[in-house]
């Protein structure tokens, strides 16, 4: 087995962190940006669904010529490339990496899947529930899920959380990290900050997905947990967050957390 030093756990945020474009809101038809020559047309989708079988009709349609829908959400084939290299890395140094996204789950486990990624994530945690239907997803429930749709449906248990930081909490409990053993990876500034006194944090400051400064970050942060954090990553792409001293985080400190709302989006 590798030797147990580095981040052990790397949670992922999916929209505009592992992809570049805003799947969700894309899809959803709420105008997200989603980089230089990415635009979903109508007819959109809300629900997990709607949006799954929406997906299958964008990459036998507008995205078959890049590859389909999940790869040009991802930047191109050769990021897409980049990322798997990236996933297996950090796996390759005895991490575990899981996906907390606020999108939906089937959504989420649909693109990785269709990229091959999917088998890199041990848990992929989200919604399930979706927003007011649109005739599409009306349209969506009475046809049914396809085969495919049908594989990556969300479970209950995956939408069992309100906040990043206390989910990565828990987890971190259960697995007994430390402090310096967790990291989230994460393009929203409120959730870095609310993640902070949990684990370390790396901001993709753009919002357009990880770029290859961030994937050498990560790598180094699983492989060299001793590395000064001044020297973990570019200043002006990623943050690497310092944080307090290291600690164990214990089922007590758990049930300290505030139990504040979080936004679903």
């Amino acid at each position: 087995a590798p030797p147990q030093q580095g981040v052990r756990l790397v949670v992922f945020d999916f929209d505009q962190t592992l992809s570049c474009a805003h799947v969700f809101k894309s899809l959803a038809g709420w105008g997200a940006p989603g980089g230089a020559g990415f635009s979903v047309p109508s007819p959109f989708a809300r629900s997990e669904l709607g949006q799954m079988l929406l997906i299958e009709d964008l990459s036998n349609g507008k995205f078959k010529k890049q590859g389909g829908f999940a790869t040009a959400a991802f930047g191109g084939a050769a990021r897409v490339k980049r990322v798997d290299e990236l996933l297996m890395g950090l796996r390759g140094t005895g991490a575990e990496l899981m996906v907390c996204s606020k999108g939906l789950v089937g959504v989420v486990q649909k693109c990785l899947g269709d990229l091959g990624m999917l088998r890199h994530f041990s848990e992929v945690y989200g919604r399930i529930e979706g927003y007011e239907p649109t005739a599409y997803d009306q349209d969506a429930q009475a046809r049914g899920p396809s085969e495919d749709a049908r594989r990556y449906v969300g479970r209950p248990e995956q939408a069992k959380w309100r906040c990043k930081d206390k989910l990565i909490a828990r987890l971190m409990a259960e697995r007994r990290l430390r402090y310096e053993q967790a990291v989230l990876v994460e393009d929203d500034p409120d959730e870095v900050r609310s993640a902070r006194d949990t684990c370390k944090t790396v901001l993709v400051k753009q919002a357009r997905g990880m770029n290859e400064e961030h994937f050498a970050l990560l790598l180094r942060m699983a492989a060299e947990p001793s590395a000064a954090p001044e020297a973990w990553g570019p200043q002006q792409s990623a943050v690497a967050d310092a944080g307090p001293a290291p600690r164990m985080l214990s089922a007590p400190f758990i049930a300290k957390c505030s139990p504040r709302p979080c936004a679903i989006m």
